[in-house]
């Protein structure tokens, strides 16, 4: 296939009137000097076109960047390949900003010359770098969050334990003696009914303020281990909403670190809430993976899905908070299809063997 030439002598009226006019900077190289700029592309630049017309490419390169754009350049000109993409930065203080830069290879007075196009996209970099700014603040703000979260949780849950769990166990030892104390008074009945009627209130009341301090502060982690905590969790589930749950783990089980034992476990909570709350299940399967190098965790359910009409609920059911965690694991949070049709949250999660040492080790 012949190459492209280009001889500006035959073509010189048009090509004046159209590149000088074009709103794109257009340029050629030839033996590693500009042998031809638009107005367009030395304002681009930075320079007028009688500083860059004639001046070899790494003298008015970047320096940050000059190595590269010199390396592209020799290997675009020893080619005949598509043309390549190549961002500029522009670093006048009174100017900064950055233009693409697109170049093919042509033959030009019969020798190789690289001819191309540039476009300003300063503007679009400066949204591009705020979109990533923004969601940089947004997940530095929901990481934030949950670890405000977690210790309010826990400020909260040692409140409930210390303080009001106290007292109701100092209520439920009054109220005992006073059960046993009452003397064969004529209202000894109905004083003794009272008495059991308030011991059994301090009972439950003492047994809903425990099982709301677990649910803000995972004890049982400390205690059995993420295994045996979930395997737990999920029995408590089946019995508490009726929905049939399994939980299957494989692998060998190993120590983690409370941080991570801790988002793994909200993790679970989540999305068991969402199960119970949402899916409009019968099944529900929890499956915890052990290797060596890493966790997985994964809810799958025969519910509606994501595609069901309660996906527009408020935050997609806590999916944000989800993620983000998943994202302070180190892991990613997969959602899908489960088995039976319904919704599948799974979270991959890498472990360094150093980490488990480590956690051994104390």
């Amino acid at each position: 296939m012949d190459e492209p030439t280009i001889e500006l002598d035959d073509y010189e009226v048009p090509f004046k009137g159209i590149v000088e006019q074009s709103i794109a900077g257009i340029y050629i190289l030839q033996d590693g000097r500009f042998r031809y700029v638009n107005e367009t592309f030395a304002h681009m630049c930075g320079l007028r076109r009688d500083q860059l017309i004639g001046a070899r490419l790494g003298d008015v390169a970047n320096p940050a960047q000059r190595a590269a754009l010199l390396s592209q350049y020799e290997r675009k000109i020893n080619s005949r390949g598509p043309s390549e993409r190549f961002i500029i930065r522009r670093t006048l203080p009174s100017r900064p900003g950055c233009f693409e830069i697109h170049g093919t290879r042509v033959m030009f007075h019969g020798r190789p010359a690289i001819v191309g196009v540039g476009i300003d996209i300063t503007e679009q970099e400066r949204q591009r770098t705020e979109l990533v700014d923004a969601g940089r603040r947004l997940r530095e703000l929901v990481s934030n969050a949950n670890s405000v979260r977690e210790k309010e949780r826990n400020r909260v849950a040692r409140e409930l334990h210390d303080v009001v769990g106290g007292m109701l166990t100092a209520l439920k030892f009054d109220l005992s003696r006073l059960a046993r104390g009452i003397d064969a008074a004529q209202d000894r009945g109905a004083l003794g009914a009272t008495a059991v009627q308030a011991l059994q209130l301090a009972q439950e009341t003492i047994e809903a303020v425990r099982g709301i301090s677990e649910g803000l502060r995972p004890g049982a982690l400390d205690h059995l281990g993420l295994n045996d905590t979930l395997a737990l969790e999920v029995s408590l589930f089946e019995q508490r909403y009726g929905i049939v749950a399994r939980f299957c783990s494989s692998g060998c089980a190993f120590g983690l670190d409370r941080d991570t034992e801790i988002g793994i476990y909200r993790i679970f909570q989540e999305a068991m809430t969402n199960v119970a709350r949402h899916a409009h299940a019968t099944e529900v399967t929890v499956d915890l993976g052990w290797r060596s190098d890493g966790v997985t965790l994964e809810i799958a359910d025969n519910g509606l899905g994501f595609g069901g009409d309660d996906q527009d609920l408020e935050g997609h059911h806590g999916l944000l908070g989800m993620q983000e965690r998943a994202r302070e694991l180190n892991g990613i949070l997969l959602l899908g299809t489960g088995p039976r049709s319904g919704a599948s949250i799974k979270l991959d999660m890498p472990v360094r063997c150093e980490d488990i040492l480590e956690e051994i080790g104390e």
